[in-house]
């Protein structure tokens, strides 16, 4: 049953993969961060790292302490 196995591999066309042309790091986000209302959420279980739910941008605790939502 093996070498069934085998030969059929040997025979079968390979499936090509698609090619992701999508690169996250070409992006820019800076207009749509400076834009966006943010709305931060913890990224991890300690809440020290922030990430914003719209645009993704990224801030630590300490310093978001300092702003003030409704002077905007």
């Amino acid at each position: 049953m093996y070498l069934i196995e085998l030969v059929v591999k040997l025979f079968k066309p390979k499936k090509k993969k698609k090619d992701n042309s999508f690169d996250p790091f070409a992006v820019d986000t800076a207009d749509e961060s400076e834009n966006c209302e943010h709305i931060f959420l913890p990224v991890d279980s300690s809440g020290d790292t922030l990430a914003c739910s719209k645009c993704g941008l990224i801030a630590k605790k300490e310093e978001l302490k300092d702003i003030n939502i409704f002077k905007r």
